[in-house]
């Protein structure tokens, strides 16, 4: 059916730009007409396309997240792209960015921010390692960029935190919600286990 759509808006389009060249109307309010009419068939199209497409679930499979899960907490300490973790589990990286969302409501950039910062809050609260070795730790670059993060994404600082024991109890809802700059991490859903529980719960 689509491709009759495409075949129909291609017929369309070159009978506009015949008409322009039997007319010699290149003028920019034609010019602006024909762009308009591709833009619609594109649309109408795309919406055709969406409407009939198949109702598939476009989840990532509870062993594929299992599968980040690993990989991303063995590698915190390194600079992670979305590149890295598409690759290991064999997936374009739009195509598993998409996903990744999909399944968990966040964005594997968010995902691995948030795993950083629990480790790190972890070690601020369980040991007495200097606040450069954590960094180090959690794949920041330098103490700087490290407290940069921890800043923006808890509203505090990383001595503070250790400092005022922050870690002694559970995270504070208001710190919990700032897990990601801008967002909410939904810390009832993304718990102590992250996205192992939604894996754990995928049929």
């Amino acid at each position: 059916m689509r491709l009759i759509q495409v075949e129909n808006a291609v017929a369309m389009i070159r009978a506009h730009l015949l008409e322009c060249a039997l007319q010699d109307d290149w003028s920019d309010n034609r010019v602006a007409e024909v762009t308009n009419a591709i833009r619609g068939y594109v649309r109408r199209i795309a919406e055709a396309g969406a409407a009939s497409a198949p109702n598939v679930d476009r989840r990532l499979p509870r062993e594929t997240l299992r599968q980040v899960v690993r990989f991303v907490n063995e590698n915190l300490d390194a600079k992670l792209k979305w590149d890295d973790i598409a690759a290991e589990v064999g997936m374009d990286r739009y195509v598993f960015g998409r996903r990744f969302k999909l399944s968990t409501g966040m964005t594997p950039h968010d995902y691995v921010v948030r795993c950083r910062l629990r480790r790190a809050m972890k070690l601020l609260s369980r040991t007495d390692r200097s606040i450069v070795d954590i960094a180090l730790d959690v794949g920041c670059a330098c103490q700087s960029h490290f407290t940069t993060m921890f800043r923006k994404c808890t509203g505090t600082t990383p001595g503070a935190f250790r400092s005022r024991g922050m870690a002694n109890g559970p995270m504070p809802a208001s710190v919990a919600r700032r897990g990601k700059p801008g967002g909410h991490l939904e810390p009832a859903r993304f718990g102590s286990g992250g996205v192992a529980n939604v894996a754990a719960n995928r049929a």
